[in-house]
């Protein structure tokens, strides 16, 4: 059940409340050609902390025009920076493979937090079992959650 029609979104799936962030990925404009962002605005990542203190779990999706997939990024990203805008990162071609595969991940180390965080690429027929296991998903289980999901 959706609440909100603008980005970010509010809605009830499954009993979870959530809150999304939808932006478009596109390139980074750096010296690796494979490094491509989303960027989140300032004003999106303090209606995403508003709801998430009204209690809807925050997620912020990126969506890869050339392969159709969804990337997802740790909300920690989104409350641990004081940077006002925040560019966070993926792989063309880990979202090209995850078209093929269903599924996949890329791992790198957040400047901003100093953290290694992860981005889960996936087609949309598996934003159901991204939606399902969140609240209970450890960022470093993410491989597991993978193959797992891999293997169906």
């Amino acid at each position: 059940m959706v609440e909100n029609k603008t980005n970010p979104y509010k809605f009830i799936y499954k009993g979870n409340k959530f809150s999304v962030c939808l932006n478009n990925i596109g390139f980074a404009y750096r010296t690796n050609l494979d490094e491509y962002r989303v960027q989140i605005a300032e004003r999106n990542r303090i209606k995403l902390k508003e709801y998430h203190l009204d209690g809807y779990w925050a997620l912020i999706f990126g969506y890869h025009k050339k392969s159709g997939t969804f990337t997802a990024w740790d909300n920690k990203l989104l409350f641990s920076s004081r940077a006002k805008n925040r560019s966070l990162y993926t792989r063309d071609s880990i979202c090209n493979r995850a078209n093929d595969t269903g599924i996949e991940h890329y791992r790198y180390t957040d400047h901003l937090i100093k953290e290694e965080t992860v981005a889960v690429t996936m087609t949309g027929k598996n934003l159901s079992k991204y939606f399902d296991q969140i609240k209970t998903l450890n960022v470093h289980q993410y491989r597991s959650f993978i193959s797992f999901n891999r293997n169906l």
